[in-house]
């Protein structure tokens, strides 16, 4: 698809259209409006979906896959989780019940035919009332890339922000101490250089970069590709991220106890209602991928963290920001459309 596709009217959606008298199909067609506002690695949105009557399939677009940085599929697995949990808030604010079936066993790293996951919308359901109390967040959200300021997240936030984690076999690891912070800072800095080094990982997001999948203008995108994909700048990034890792006032890893397709996809929709419930709560949020895509030292923070026999899936920080009035932008969207089989 063609990067003149994307841009920021997506996030324009109007609660007030929703089609209530319209059939359940074409309101399932609207509320994909919500789910393709989900985050993604690089901004990939690697989704498509199909839509039959009150059933709508999930599946993974491929050729959206960051085959280099994600080459176990955990990130693109993840992202689809985020694109179903928004559809399920979408449809619980609307009063709609959901079932969700999974490509349950079928092993993380493997790609899946078929819908990866498929959500029945149910006109006579019961709508979780709770989820459906994130909804406002999803066109507010966003990722906040800069420093977070130098105070504590309180006990009682964090203690809701972990209470929506509850999919069985699904976990939230806090990590506030500093010297853990600073040995996961370590690891950031060795993850940055080391994918950096790599010129097919550059070439790889230099695509990202220069399509304006991550907000910047024509121009910039341009220019950016070029300075990503033919300088190596791991050292710089590794120092940059490093110090926002170890000032980050919370540092938080999803964890699993399985490593299936299904795995993965729940520990996304987790970590969407996360970030929404976040985003209500004033908290930035920031993900973090770089020490999860090196296997050795996705090993090293297990270790740190002592996970055990569980699988870390998901990185990243939480905090508060000073935005001074200015909220920035969104990251460009493909609208439905484009996505739609």
């Amino acid at each position: 698809m063609s990067g003149s596709e994307l841009g920021t009217a997506p996030w324009e959606v109007d609660p007030a259209e929703y089609p209530t008298d319209a059939s359940i199909e074409e309101r399932a067609r609207y509320l994909l409006r919500y789910a393709v506002l989900a985050p993604s690695s690089h901004n990939s949105q690697p989704w498509s979906f199909a839509v039959d009557g009150a059933t709508v399939e999930v599946h993974a677009d491929y050729s959206r896959w960051l085959e280099v940085a994600d080459a176990d599929r955990r990130e693109l697995y993840l992202s689809l989780g985020c694109a179903v949990e928004n559809l399920r808030i979408a449809a619980a604010r609307f009063g709609l019940g959901t079932t969700v079936a999974y490509a349950d066993g079928t092993d993380g790293s493997a790609s899946v035919e078929g819908p990866v996951v498929t959500v029945t919308l149910d006109p006579d359901g019961r709508s979780d009332d709770g989820d459906a109390g994130l909804f406002e967040a999803i066109t507010d959200r966003r990722t906040e890339h800069g420093a977070f300021e130098d105070r504590p997240v309180p006990d009682g936030t964090l203690a809701r922000l972990r209470g929506l984690v509850r999919d069985p076999g699904v976990d939230l690891v806090l990590v506030e101490d500093g010297p853990r912070r600073e040995r996961l800072a370590e690891l950031q800095t060795l993850a940055d250089e080391r994918q950096m080094e790599d010129p097919a990982y550059r070439r790889e997001l230099g695509h990202w970069v220069g399509i304006g999948a991550l907000g910047a203008s024509w121009l910039a995108a341009r220019i950016g590709q070029v300075a990503v994909t033919l300088l190596d700048v791991g050292e710089r990034e590794g120092k940059k991220n490093s110090r926002l890792v170890e000032r980050a006032p919370v540092l938080a890893v999803l964890t699993t106890d399985g490593d299936t397709v299904a795995h993965r996809v729940k520990v996304g929709q987790a970590f969407e209602r996360v970030m929404l419930a976040a985003t209500l709560e004033g908290l930035a949020v920031h993900p973090m991928s770089q020490i999860l895509e090196r296997p050795e030292l996705k090993a090293e923070l297990s270790s740190l963290l002592d996970l055990g026999g569980t699988t870390p899936q998901h990185l990243f920080r939480l905090g508060f920001v000073d935005r001074d009035g200015d909220e920035g932008g969104h990251t460009p969207r493909w609208p439905v459309s484009t996505v739609l089989h």
